[in-house]
Formats: C-alpha cells, structure tokens, sequence
C-alpha cells in the first residue's frame, strides 16, 4: 500500500505540471522567434519586417541581449526535447544572464515611466519559472534529476 501511495502522490501534479511545460515551451519558442528577428536585425541592418530592436540600445548591448535570449531559448527548448538533466540549472544561468541585460538596459538605456515595473514583472517570471522548474516534483522527474533532502 505504501508503494501505491506514493505512485498515486507523484502522479496528482503531472498534468497540470505538463500543461506549465507545454506553456513555457510555447513561451521559450516565441523568445526564441523573437531572438532570430532582433539578431538578423543587429547583423543586417535592414529588414523585411517591422523591427524589433529597441533604437535605444546601442550595438553591444543589443548582442548580450540577443545572445542570451537565443542561449536561454535554444537551451530550454532543446533541453526539454531531450530531457536534459542539466536543463533547469542551465536555464537558470541563461536567465541571470538576460536580468542582468535587463538591469543595464532599465537603469541606463530605457527612459519609458513603465520601465520599473516592467522589470519587474520580467524578474518576477524568471523566479516563478526556476521555482516550477526546481521544486515541481513532476518536473524533477521529467528533468530525471533527484530531490535534494
């Protein structure tokens, strides 16, 4: 019975955890998309479609931003396909990377009243996705990585 009872606690969060996942595989798809256009943008110059750059930002800061929206994109959604047990932390890293892009950009670049609360909006999202990702159950599973006790 005790086996059963286990089986039946790890299953009751694996749908809604899968349907989380299939959301942050469409949002990491979209960042990806999103990353494609701002880079072709950065190394073109001129493009077909209405730019995504932000004019604000210059050259260099418009690369780290585009490198690690592609790294935290590429990563996530190939490591999700793979199920990459380094996957989480690997992302974790692309998200520091992109909160530190996003510091730089709001205190030095960016001049909109929103900016404040778009920041953190954006670090409020980083922490709920790397808490789903580390402390969903049905997600260490997926990742094949062992709690921590």
């Amino acid at each position: 019975p005790g086996a059963e009872l286990k089986r039946e606690e790890r299953g009751m969060g694996q749908k809604p955890a899968k349907a989380v996942l299939a959301g942050l595989v469409l949002l990491h798809a979209g960042l990806l998309i999103w990353a494609l256009m701002g880079t072709a943008e950065l190394l073109l110059g001129n493009v077909p479609w209405t730019p995504v750059t932000n004019p604000l930002f210059p050259p260099l800061m418009l690369a780290g931003h585009w490198l690690s929206v592609l790294y935290t994109s590429i990563v996530f959604l190939l490591g999700t396909f793979y199920r990459w047990p380094l996957t989480p932390p690997a992302t974790v890293a692309g998200y520091v990377a992109m909160a530190l892009v996003c510091l730089v950009e709001t205190t030095q670049f960016l001049v909109h009243d929103g900016r404040w609360l778009a920041m953190a909006l954006e670090y409020a999202a980083y922490i709920a996705i790397t808490l789903f990702l580390f402390g969903s159950a049905a997600m260490r599973d997926y990742f094949g990585r062992k709690a921590r006790t």
